[in-house]
């Protein structure tokens, strides 16, 4: 099988997986996801950094895992709260917001900031300390599908143009279990790797990011999760 035939297929097959997750277990284990996400690297990095983050995430929508959670427990600490737009061809627009109440139905009815909203400039992308990035499944050394429109593949290619690389932003994700597959997600080389894994279970960190969290401070790497 081709690698495009074999995202396709991964696609369709974990497209139909998560739609089946009961909404009560995907909201307990992504409320169980973010408490992990707090605990073992955004406070870490608030106590590493000085003091509050720039933190992007995408504002979940239907039976994605939800991130209003760890947007909430952000707000609440004092980080700058940064959420996508969608914008004309296949770009993203990142806002700032002060609360859920900034959010409105947008492209496809996905919750997205208002056209009020203050616009975080391409220029300041490499001020983000992590970016949560959405995902139709996962796996253990960093692999990620999504639903091939490529919207984060540009804008984490743009953040690495302007920073010389992704090293100072942690790339993470809430990964319902059902969603990190055995094995490994077919790649292609413009595609790239994350670094963390929240997961209920506990935090999931990658070999392959284990020099770059390390030199961040964040967490205990255990593949035992």
């Amino acid at each position: 099988m081709e690698l495009a035939e074999a995202k396709q297929e991964l696609r369709r097959r974990m497209t139909g997986i998560r739609a089946n997750i009961p909404e009560a277990a995907r909201a307990e284990q992504s409320a169980a996801a973010a408490a992990w996400a707090e605990r073992d690297v955004l406070n870490p990095l608030r106590q590493k950094r000085g003091g509050r983050l720039n933190v992007m995430s995408y504002v979940s929508f239907r039976d994605e895992p939800d991130t209003r959670p760890l947007i909430r427990s952000c707000l609440a600490q004092g980080d700058r709260m940064l959420v996508p737009k969608i914008r004309e061809n296949r770009m993203l627009s990142l806002h700032e917001i002060s609360a859920e109440e900034g959010l409105v139905p947008g492209t496809w009815g996905i919750p997205e900031p208002g056209d009020e909203t203050p616009v975080w400039p391409p220029a300041r992308y490499p001020e983000i300390d992590l970016i949560l990035v959405p995902g139709l499944a996962f796996d253990r050394s960093g692999g990620r599908i999504g639903f091939g429109a490529g919207y984060y593949d540009r804008l984490i290619g743009e953040l690495a143009e302007r920073s010389g690389g992704t090293g100072r932003v942690v790339l993470a994700a809430l990964a319902l279990q059902e969603l990190i597959v055995p094995g490994k997600v077919p790649m292609e080389r413009h595609d790239f790797r994350l670094d963390l894994l929240f997961a209920a279970a506990g935090t999931i960190y990658m070999k392959e990011s284990s020099d770059k969290l390390d030199e961040l401070g964040i967490g205990t790497r255990d593949d035992s999760l």
